[in-house]
């Protein structure tokens, strides 16, 4: 018998962890946190696991991992670019919790000791753990994000973790060789609605910067440290780039590793190409960048720390400069209130911004029609929606289409396969 208990992620995005038991084996598939929160949600406790197998480095599939060293320290199994980015994100939570007065229940010992456990695999090649075969297929979404196969059994899971259907600057959309599965487990995040068009996105951006630097403003773009801050230099690079053009926060430690598996990039030499025209940024620099027309690239993402709150207390005035998101911001963020109110409220801040803010969609994650496409490709008899705020309605929307859909809940979340 085999049988799933989804620990998180249960109709949200955040937390994700699902636990795979067969026989007697106890496989865990991602264990992250809901970093957003403060402090971070964590997934439901689990006991004694064989392995962990981890899709990717971002928080919220692998923030809790340290979790478990406390008391099993099983292998972690994932690609060389996760482990280094994953201990990157990792040491960087501990230190935001310490800002922020916050402590979490592990210690930068227990990912060292996470570092120590890590397994090395490369897409495409299988493996086991006892008697389960796993796979790691490209799933598409930052490098080094996989999708999970196992064979358990009569059993066949595909775990999508997250991933994209349509090529970026950065990487090939996933695998497009789907393995036969009769369970899928995906997520859900955009289940709800399609992304714009990828080219009109990207030539507002660029027309945005190039609109602010002929104001002499200072053009501000906020993004996630792995993926979308290179994805951004990639776009930038396309288009000519004729200005001072700067990297900040933790985006700059992100890409030096990046730039390291240049074989997982869709073009391998891009990435390389476009650094070319990129200054890295020291501390004492911000203050004078601040005063010259130029485009700052730089960390956090939805405005939540970071030194993109440098910038914007400096810029927040001046209606010559421009603050572009790229990417989603989450309730509650100091990123969702500036686009709510015009106001950045956080970091023991309230300004009226009178900078022009548009946030941008440059998602990494499938949108809807690729989603349903998706799921109608693989074929599965069982289908798993997690991930997403919108999963319940979904599963209901899929089983109405004939598939044997459920979205697993708190209170319905251990299932027999």
């Amino acid at each position: 018998m085999t049988k799933l208990s989804f620990l998180g992620a249960m109709g949200c995005v955040g937390a994700s962890g699902v636990l795979l038991e067969s026989g007697a084996e106890k496989l865990l598939i991602d264990y992250g946190t809901k970093p957003s929160e403060v402090p971070p949600k964590f997934p439901l406790p689990v006991g004694k696991v064989n392995g962990v197998l981890l899709s990717h480095a971002h928080l919220d599939h692998s923030g809790a991992v340290p979790l478990l060293m406390k008391s099993n320290s099983p292998p972690v199994y994932a690609l060389e670019v996760t482990k280094e980015l994953t201990e990157l994100l990792l040491l960087d939570s501990i230190k935001i919790s310490h800002e922020e007065g916050v402590s979490l229940p592990f210690s930068k010992q227990h990912v060292e000791e996470t570092m120590k456990n890590f397994v090395l695999l490369d897409y495409k090649k299988k493996f086991r753990i006892g008697s389960t075969e796993v796979t790691f297929l490209d799933a598409g979404h930052i490098p080094g994000s996989a999708m999970v196969y196992l064979k358990t059994g009569r059993e066949k899971i595909l775990y999508t973790g997250d991933f994209n259907t349509i090529n970026t600057r950065l990487l090939r959309a996933h695998d497009p060789e789907l393995p036969e599965a009769n369970v899928l487990i995906t997520e859900c995040t955009y289940s709800d609605r399609d992304h714009p068009e990828r080219k009109s996105e990207e030539k507002e951006l660029v027309r945005v910067v190039e609109e602010t630097i002929s104001k002499d403003g200072v053009a501000l773009i906020s993004a996630f440290a792995v993926g979308r801050a290179q994805e951004v230099l990639l776009i930038l690079h396309k288009h000519g780039i004729d200005y001072p053009l700067y990297l900040d926060g933790m985006a700059k430690n992100a890409t030096t590793i990046i730039s390291r598996y240049r074989y997982l990039l869709k073009e391998p030499d891009s990435l390389d190409l476009a650094l070319e025209n990129v200054t890295y940024v020291r501390p004492r620099m911000r203050k004078r960048l601040v005063k010259e027309p130029c485009v700052i690239v730089t960390t956090s993402g939805m405005l939540s720390g970071g030194p993109v709150v440098q910038y914007i207390k400096a810029l927040h005035a001046d209606e010559r400069s421009s603050l572009l998101l790229t990417g989603w911001q989450l309730e509650g963020t100091p990123g969702k209130i500036l686009l709510e109110t015009g106001r950045f409220i956080g970091d023991g801040l309230d300004l009226e911004v009178r900078m022009f803010v548009k946030r941008l969609d440059l998602s990494a994650h499938v949108g809807r029609s690729g989603l349903i496409e998706f799921i109608k490709k693989v074929g599965a008899e069982k289908v798993f929606c997690i991930h997403g705020d919108h999963t319940e309605e979904f599963a209901s929307e899929l089983r109405e289409k004939g598939l044997d859909a459920v979205a697993p809940l708190a209170n319905n979340r251990t299932f027999e396969l």
